[in-house]
C-alpha cells in the first residue's frame, strides 16, 4: 500500500490551509478600528495632524460601532457641543464604507455653499491622506463628471453631498446610508417639496440596514429637530468617574467652579469641577484620565430599550488640548457680565449642548414709557455712533435715528413721519435732507448717521434707485426674511440686478434681539433709553411693542414667528429693527471709534467692497 510521506502531507496542509485563508471573509471592523488602522488627519483642516487615535476622543467609539456595518442600530442622534469631533466621525464613516463596505451613501449639510466648503477643505485633503480612498476615489481634482465637488464614485458606490437649501441636490438614487449634518440649521421646506431632512430619508427606504445619522448642534427649542430625535432615542449620556471616590456622573455646568482674578471680572483665576458625590476637586489637566473607558467612563441609557440610539455631549467633554472649562467660563462671564443674550445663546448651543428658549415673547408698552428721560444734548456722551432705520409706506416714510455705545446700550435720538406719496420724489427729497443732517452730541462736536438701513418690502425699484446713488453715504436697501439661526443679517456676494447693494435682514432674530433689550430694567449693556419728545409718545411705544412671539404648526411643522397684537400698528417696531440692522451692516469697530475721539463721523468715504461681503454670521452681537 502506497501512502504520502510526512514531507507531502505536510505541504498539502499548508496549501489548503493558504487557500483557506485566501477565500475567507475579511474580519468584520468597526468604523473606529478601521479609522485607527487607517486614517490620517491633515495638517490643513487639523490641530492635530497625524494618524487618528479614538482613544483621543474615547466617547466617539460607542457611536462609531452604532454606524458599523456589523450593528444592527439603523438610526443614530448626536446632539452635541462644539469642538468634539463629530465632523471627524462623519468623515471617518464615509472612508470606512468608500474601503470596507461601498454603498451609496448621502452627506447633507444646511447649504450648498457649506457643502461645497466641507468638499475642498475638509473632505479631499482628509482622502488624499488615506492611500485606501484615494486609490477608489481616483484623481479627486479632475473635472470628470464622475468625480466632482458634491459627487464622488468609486467601485460599488457613490457619495453624493447635498445642500439642504436645494431640492435637486436631495432627490437622488437609493442611499443605504445617510448623514445630517447641522440638523437644525436645514429649512422646514425646500423648493416647495417639503422638508428636506424627509426628502432625504425617503432615498433610504430600500435599505433594511440602512443608516441614518443625525448629527447637530442644537439651536432654538421651538424648532428644534434634534432635541425631539434626542428624546424619541434611548438618552445615553457620557458618565466620568471621579479620580477620587470613583462614582460616576454626567459633567453638568453647575458643578463647574471658578475663582476671578481680582482686577478683571471677566477672567477666571483658577476653574476645576466639583465632583456632585464627594464634593472635592476634580482638576482639567485629568481629563485623559476620566474620560477613558479603561477607567470606567461609559455612556448611560436614561431611556433604555429605545430603537434609535441618541447621544447628548456637552464641549466640557472635549479633551485636553481643545476647548477647555476655561474658555468655556470665560464666554459664560463675556455674556452674563455685558448682558449680550446672542453670546448667551451661542454658550447654551454650543458649549452646553442644549436648545435655546426664546423668553422675549412680549413687552408691555406703559413699563418702556417711564423711561423717557431729558437728555443733556441730543445724543448723550456715551453714544458713538448714530444709524437710522427706515420704514417704507404707500402714503408715508417713517424713520428713527439711534445712537449706540460699544455695549449696545442704545438712545433714541429722533423719530419723524414724513408723508406723501413715496412713488413721486417730494417725500424721499424729505427723507434726504432729514437723513443729512447732524445732531448735537454731549461732547460739543456735532454727530452724523453713519450709516441707514431702507426697508424695500414696499415701492422696491424706489428704495434701489434712492440707494444706488446714496451708496458712498452708506444708505443701503434691505429686504426683510424670516428665520432662526441665521444671524441677524446676510451680506450680499454681488450686486442686485438693480445696482444696489441688497441686505437681507432675519427680522426673527432682530427683533428678538430687540425685544430682549427692551426687557433690561435698569442702564447697562443692552439697555434702551427714550428721550422726552413730542414723538415719543403712547403711540410710539404701542407700535414699538405690537408684536409678540408665538409658536404655530405649520403643515406639520412647528414655526415660531412674530405675531402683529390686534388693533396695533408696528412701524416703530420696524424702525428700530433695521436701526439695529444698519449697526450690524456698518459693524464698527468702537475701540478704534473710542481713539479717534469718541464717537464716529460720516465721512463720504463707502465701506470696503470686502466689509460688505462678510460672512453671514458676521456683525454687531
Amino acid at each position: 500500500m502506497l501512502t504520502a510521506s510526512p514531507a507531502v502531507d505536510h505541504r498539502f496542509e499548508k496549501l489548503r490551509a493558504g487557500l483557506a485563508r485566501a477565500f475567507e471573509p475579511p474580519p468584520e471592523l468597526t468604523v473606529a478600528q478601521w479609522a485607527d488602522n487607517h486614517r490620517r488627519l491633515p495638517r490643513i483642516s487639523s490641530s492635530e495632524y497625524g494618524p487618528w487615535r479614538t482613544s483621543r476622543f474615547p466617547f466617539l467609539r460607542a457611536i462609531m460601532e452604532d454606524l458599523s456595518i456589523s450593528s444592527s442600530v439603523n438610526e443614530v442622534a448626536v446632539m452635541k457641543g462644539a469642538q468634539l469631533g463629530f465632523t471627524e466621525v462623519a468623515i471617518n464613516l464615509m472612508f470606512y464604507n468608500i474601503d470596507y463596505h461601498p454603498v451609496p451613501m448621502l452627506y447633507v449639510q444646511p447649504t450648498l455653499d457649506n457643502i461645497e466648503k466641507f468638499s475642498k477643505q475638509r473632505f479631499t485633503p482628509s482622502a488624499e491622506m488615506v492611500p485606501q480612498v484615494s486609490e477608489r476615489l481616483g484623481d479627486m481634482k479632475s473635472r470628470d463628471s464622475s468625480n466632482t465637488i458634491r459627487m464622488k464614485s468609486f467601485p460599488g458606490g457613490i457619495i453624493i453631498m447635498g445642500g439642504a437649501n436645494s431640492g435637486a441636490s436631495l432627490r437622488s438614487m437609493p442611499i443605504e446610508v445617510l448623514m445630517l449634518d447641522e440638523w437644525d440649521a436645514y429649512p422646514t421646506d425646500v423648493d416647495a417639496e417639503g422638508d428636506p431632512a424627509e426628502l432625504a430619508i425617503r432615498r433610504t427606504a430600500n435599505f433594511p440596514r440602512r443608516k441614518i445619522f443625525y448629527l447637530s448642534t442644537p439651536l432654538v427649542k421651538e424648532l428644534s429637530r434634534i432635541e425631539p430625535k434626542f428624546e424619541e432615542g434611548d438618552q445615553r449620556r457620557y458618565n466620568i468617574p471621579c479620580p477620587r471616590c470613583g462614582k460616576l456622573q454626567v459633567l453638568k455646568w453647575a458643578n463647574v467652579k471658578w475663582e476671578l482674578k481680582k482686577t478683571n471680572r471677566d477672567e477666571p483665576r483658577d476653574v476645576w469641577y466639583q465632583c456632585e458625590h464627594c464634593k472635592k476637586r476634580i482638576d482639567e489637566k485629568e481629563k485623559t484620565w476620566f474620560l477613558s473607558e479603561d477607567n470606567g467612563a461609559c455612556w448611560v441609557a436614561e431611556n433604555p430599550g429605545a430603537e434609535v440610539h441618541s447621544y447628548h455631549l456637552s464641549a466640557l467633554y472635549s479633551p485636553l488640548g481643545f476647548y477647555s472649562w476655561r474658555d468655556a467660563v470665560k464666554m459664560f462671564l463675556r455674556a452674563t457680565h455685558s448682558n449680550n443674550k446672542e453670546l448667551l445663546k451661542v454658550f447654551v448651543n454650543t458649549v452646553l449642548g442644549e436648545t435655546w428658549t426664546e423668553e422675549a415673547r412680549t413687552v408691555a408698552a406703559i413699563g418702556i414709557m417711564r423711561r423717557a428721560q431729558k437728555y443733556p444734548a441730543d445724543a448723550p456722551m456715551k453714544v458713538a455712533v448714530l444709524t437710522a432705520g427706515v420704514d417704507v409706506q404707500e402714503d408715508r416714510i417713517e424713520v428713527e435715528v439711534v445712537g449706540w455705545s460699544g455695549d449696545l446700550e442704545s438712545w433714541s435720538i429722533d423719530y419723524a413721519v414724513f408723508r406723501g406719496d413715496t412713488e413721486g420724489a417730494f417725500v424721499w427729497q424729505q427723507l434726504d435732507d432729514y437723513l443729512l443732517q447732524t445732531w448735537a452730541h454731549e461732547s460739543g462736536q456735532p454727530i452724523n448717521i453713519a450709516c441707514a438701513a431702507v426697508d424695500s418690502g414696499h415701492r422696491a425699484r424706489v428704495v434701489y434707485r434712492y440707494c444706488k446713488v446714496r451708496e458712498h453715504r452708506n444708505v443701503f436697501p434691505v429686504k426683510g426674511d424670516s428665520g432662526w439661526g441665521k444671524g441677524y443679517i446676510k451680506r450680499p456676494m454681488r450686486k442686485h440686478p438693480d445696482g444696489v447693494w441688497l441686505f437681507t435682514v432675519w427680522v426673527d432674530e432682530v427683533k428678538s434681539k430687540v425685544y430682549s433689550m427692551l426687557r433690561v430694567d435698569d442702564p447697562s449693556p443692552g439697555y434702551c433709553h427714550f428721550p422726552q419728545k413730542t414723538m415719543y409718545d403712547r403711540d410710539y411705544f404701542r407700535m414699538l411693542t405690537a408684536e409678540r412671539l408665538v409658536t404655530r404648526r405649520v403643515r406639520g411643522f412647528v414655526k415660531l414667528q412674530w405675531e402683529l397684537l390686534p388693533g396695533r400698528r408696528n412701524e416703530a417696531l420696524d424702525c428700530r429693527t433695521y436701526a439695529l440692522a444698519a449697526l450690524n451692516i456698518l459693524n464698527p469697530n468702537f475701540d478704534a471709534i473710542a481713539q479717534r475721539g469718541g464717537i464716529m463721523q460720516f465721512t463720504n468715504q463707502p465701506m470696503k467692497k470686502r466689509a460688505r461681503r462678510r460672512s453671514l454670521s458676521s456683525g454687531i452681537h
